[in-house]
């Protein structure tokens, strides 16, 4: 064993000799002495955390495997410190959301196009909010990136307009979630409408992936054209309109129409072509983070917020494992 040498004569002929007392222990076969290996606390701690975080395991199961009170348990895991976020600044296309624990959320931006064999990390910024989410998170988060030295290519979001105007006002184009655009066509017209003009809407909202921003815009012209009288039917009492719901469908399209297809841009492709990366068009890479990292919070309900965020904090990292 290369790596082992007798601490007595710094002999290289050592093998291993059992366990004793949950350490190691070792024989050099030149002078027939024996030792026991160093206890190391922080490695035991990094093993409990990755079985308490990652494997779902639980206080009371840990203290039994080990043989060890609750409270010992508890107290190691309270030590566990999880390892900064290495930055590696790059041009980047990202990813920002918020997703909620009861009355605290986390806003997290992250770079779905990272290569982990580069060592580029996927998660770039995360915080703790308190309450609902607000723009100046936002920017805070975006300064902060442009600070370690990255430079924003385009950011994907699902809505809020003032996040939008902040971005765009320090020119940072902005791409409109196009899953959360057919949520809200979704919520408007639902999944079978019954009405022509509504089959017909939908029809042309659903070609959003396939599609590009001038044969997008076209057929809602198209559509409008045919119907536009329609749409602006009221009633004829209470003089609201008619067609409501359809409205609110037809003019959400309308209002995020120039940010619906930016990662389609020439300059935003060219580059992401050349860096051999695709750029998101949804935020679904990162709604699907959430969705696995509060699968592995599951069998921790009832934890304290510090160690809910504690264990989001090694998930981010994503080197505790």
């Amino acid at each position: 064993m290369g790596a082992i040498r007798c601490p007595f004569f710094h002999c290289t002929n050592v093998k291993r000799n059992g366990v004793r007392n949950g350490r190691q222990r070792y024989t050099c076969l030149t002078c027939s002495r024996s030792w026991s290996s160093k206890h190391r606390p922080g490695r035991k701690t990094q093993k409990l955390w990755r079985q308490y975080a990652f494997e779902g395991r639980t206080v009371a199961s840990l203290a039994k495997e080990y043989r060890l009170g609750v409270r010992c348990i508890r107290t190691q895991l309270a030590a566990y410190v999880p390892p900064r976020i290495i930055q590696r600044p790059r041009l980047v296309a990202v990813i920002m959301d918020v997703t909620y624990f009861d009355d605290w959320g986390i806003l997290v931006v992250i770079d779905p196009a990272a290569n982990p064999k580069l060592g580029e990390n996927t998660v770039l910024y995360y915080a703790a909010l308190e309450g609902t989410e607000r723009t100046v998170d936002y920017e805070v988060a975006t300064d902060t990136i442009e600070a370690m030295g990255y430079s924003i290519l385009m950011v994907t979001i699902d809505g809020r307009r003032g996040v939008q105007h902040m971005l765009e006002a320090r020119g940072i184009p902005v791409q409109y979630c196009q899953f959360h655009q057919l949520m809200t066509i979704t919520q408007c017209l639902t999944k079978r409408p019954r009405l022509p003009q509504n089959i017909e809407l939908r029809a042309i909202a659903l070609t959003l992936a396939q599609t590009n921003e001038v044969a997008f815009e076209a057929a809602l012209v198209a559509w409008h054209r045919k119907h536009g009288a329609w749409l602006k039917e009221r009633d004829p009492i209470t003089r609201r309109w008619s067609h409501e719901r359809t409205r609110r469908a037809y003019f959400s399209l309308v209002r995020h129409l120039p940010n619906l297809f930016t990662y389609q841009h020439d300059y935003i492709q060219e580059y992401m072509a050349q860096a051999g990366k695709k750029v998101a068009n949804t935020t679904s890479p990162l709604d699907g983070r959430f969705g696995v990292w509060k699968d592995k919070l599951r069998p921790h309900r009832g934890a304290s917020r510090q160690r809910i965020f504690t264990i989001l904090c090694s998930f981010f990292s994503g080197r505790t494992d």
